[in-house]
């Protein structure tokens, strides 16, 4: 008997807009600039559910898991799709009259891992015993989902601000500096989502051991 290996999926939504404010004559551009709102920097999750499935038969797990049929029998997977939606708006300044402009970001980012859904073979719905073993070993690749979705929250909210900080937040344009500041949040957060699959990818490789399998698989005695 063989246990699926996690599937994980991946999807992402970035959005922005701008508010752009005119030029005062009673003060310099810098100094208007930095009177702009401060940076404000927002990093949630969305609730974590899971969603429990005994329906699926092993032919239909292994065909979803990706293993080859002729070699492995899918008892027991879990899917999870780990995704976020951005939400950006820069605070703009623009001086048209000396072609300069300058920005403060608002960023509200959610990271979801949604749908989780745990798989169990039908074919052990009358295995109490295996059943609840396979059951089990996929509880430990959800634990493993929502430990780095929470871990994922907090090195975002550490590490987003001080990397736009290092960004010019200023061009020659308001269209220069939006189009600037969307360019470095669409590859800072795909640098950041890829990063967070790669430690999964590693965490849950460290559950689905050959020992591991052994253990579920003869947890109710000899396979």
């Amino acid at each position: 008997m063989a246990l699926g290996a996690p599937l994980l999926l991946f999807s992402a939504m970035l959005t922005s807009g701008c508010d752009i404010r005119g030029p005062s004559l009673l003060a310099s551009f810098e100094s208007r600039c930095a009177a702009l709102p401060a940076p404000r920097y927002q990093v949630r999750t969305a609730p974590f559910e899971v969603t429990e499935d005994d329906t699926q038969d092993v032919a239909a797990l292994t065909a979803r898991s990706g293993a080859s049929s002729e070699r492995h029998r899918t008892m027991g997977l879990t899917v999870s799709n780990f995704g976020h939606e951005t939400d950006s708006r820069l605070r703009l300044l623009e001086e048209r009259s000396s072609g300069r402009a300058c920005a403060t970001p608002e960023v509200e980012i959610v990271l979801s891992m949604q749908p989780t859904t745990v798989y169990v073979a039908r074919e052990l719905a009358h295995d109490a015993c295996q059943h609840e073993a396979t059951r089990q070993h996929e509880l430990r690749h959800v634990a493993a989902y929502r430990e780095l979705l929470d871990e994922a929250r907090d090195r975002l909210a550490a590490d987003l601000p001080a990397t736009l900080q290092r960004q010019a937040l200023s061009g020659s344009s308001a269209t220069d500096v939006r189009v600037r500041f969307e360019a470095v949040m669409r590859t800072y957060m795909s640098d950041f989502m890829r990063t967070q699959h790669q430690v999964l990818a590693d965490r849950q490789a460290l559950i689905d051991t050959p020992e591991e399998y052994a253990r579920v698989g003869n947890a109710c005695g000899p396979a």
